[in-house]
């Protein structure tokens, strides 16, 4: 009777056997694997979106460092013998390659924990860690962004792993501005997308409190006009689903921007978080079902109309989830 060891022992061997030189390569890195339509510029642009303070661009051997430990090499087009040597899907055209370290956390990740992404099932021993993790959290982002996938380096006692991000499951927007919309102006934007949107109730200060800021500042006035440093925006979505839940839009002065946003705007700078929380906490849950999925591109439709609107209102710079730069005329695209 054959064992289970005897029988990947066997398929590792036909694999082996069938190995082109590239593929032979490639199997103990992670592969970004692109369709004919992208470019490698494409990535690097994008890695350039992420981490400003690198060049976007390729050194003499065709690399770019992304860390102390990590780069990312250009790679190779992919025949048929490769692509069916290393099971990618048929859309793969050209794999870039992403050398990094092996960092794991010790132990298995919950039985409660799940990625949408498929992080826990790829890794059952011990999800990424340090250097990659956020390597990989880079790279699936721009799989994610492009529409692609990642397919992981070959391990012992496990089988070929493609992981391709769901590009829709990432819905909300960051934008960022120099100015302060008042929220009768915001609302009026969002009103034209949303026409039951509403400004969520400021709390006030009970008797107890004002008495107490009294104390504590002799100078204090409490019949004074209350300064706004933040508010929120609220949209029900009931008639998309009960399920849909509703959008926050969120507005505050920023405490922490990505890089890519510090490195082209000056603090201080105001913060509009156009936020989707679904009444079940679905949306980061993998493999939505077809109903969720059409749910979600309403919403999402809805957030990038909202999202357009107060991007130009603000004359802002926009960032998606995964953190890339997206413009007003993308969204409305």
């Amino acid at each position: 009777m054959t064992t289970r060891r005897e029988l990947r022992m066997q398929r590792e061997a036909a694999e082996r056997a069938s190995d082109t030189d590239v593929s032979a390569d490639l199997r103990g890195v992670h592969l970004l694997l692109l369709d004919e339509g992208i470019e490698v510029s494409d990535v690097l642009a994008l890695v350039h979106n992420r981490l400003p303070d690198i060049t976007p661009r390729l050194d003499g051997n065709g690399q770019l460092r992304l860390s102390r430990h990590s780069r990312l090499s250009e790679g190779v087009d992919l025949d048929a013998a490769t692509i069916a040597a290393l099971e990618l899907p048929e859309w793969a055209h050209h794999a870039v390659v992403i050398d990094c370290p092996r960092d794991r956390e010790p132990v298995p990740p919950p039985d409660w924990f799940s990625d949408s992404d498929g992080l826990h099932e790829a890794f059952p021993v011990g999800l990424p860690d340090r250097e990659e993790e956020r390597t990989l959290s880079l790279i699936l982002a721009i799989a994610s962004r492009l529409h692609t996938g990642v397919r992981l380096a070959d391990e012992a006692d496990l089988p070929t792993r493609v992981l391709v991000p769901d590009p829709e499951a990432k819905v909300d927007l960051y934008l960022y501005s120099s100015y302060w919309l008042e929220p009768d102006v915001a609302l009026s934007l969002v009103r034209r997308h949303a026409s039951h949107a509403f400004q969520q109730a400021l709390p006030t200060p009970d008797e107890a409190v004002l008495a107490q800021a009294t104390i504590d500042d002799p100078l204090f006035d409490p019949s004074a006009p209350v300064i706004l440093d933040g508010y929120s925006l609220l949209v029900p979505l009931g008639e998309i689903s009960e399920a849909a839940g509703q959008l926050e839009i969120r507005v505050s002065e920023a405490d922490w921007v990505p890089p890519i946003i510090a490195k082209h705007l000056q603090m201080p700078l105001i913060e509009y978080h156009v936020h989707w929380m679904d009444a079940e906490s679905q949306r980061y849950q993998p493999n939505p079902s077809r109903r969720f999925r059409r749910m979600r591109n309403e919403v999402a439709g809805l957030v990038d109309s909202i999202g357009a609107e107060l991007l130009i209102g603000c004359d802002g710079t926009g960032l998606d989830e995964t953190g890339f730069l997206i413009t007003s005329s993308q969204l409305r695209s």
